[in-house]
């Protein structure tokens, strides 16, 4: 862990923060008998597509899956083209 004094980090501020960056080492300011800690925030890396592909299989079925009926129409969630005819939308 670095420590300076506030003179130091104003005379080199941009290139101090810079490295506190890069590193994620710690720097530390004194100023009158006090002491700060400027600490780079962890950053969230992004899942690729596998491991969000991994992490949903991971949860497995869902609750109350069992309870889903087996015979729903999906033929009611569509609409019907007759070229002759406007649209049907069905028993909505």
């Amino acid at each position: 862990m670095t420590e300076i004094t506030l003179t130091a980090l104003r005379k080199d501020l941009f290139r101090l923060v810079d490295s506190v960056l890069e590193t994620g080492e710690p720097l530390v300011i004194r100023r009158g008998g006090r002491r700060l800690t400027l600490i780079a925030e962890a950053v969230e890396r992004k899942m690729t597509p596998e491991e969000r592909w991994d992490a949903y299989m991971a949860q497995g079925v869902r609750e109350g899956a069992d309870d889903w009926a087996d015979d729903i129409d999906t033929n009611k969630s569509h609409w019907t083209w007759d070229p002759e005819a406007k649209f049907d939308f069905g028993d909505k």
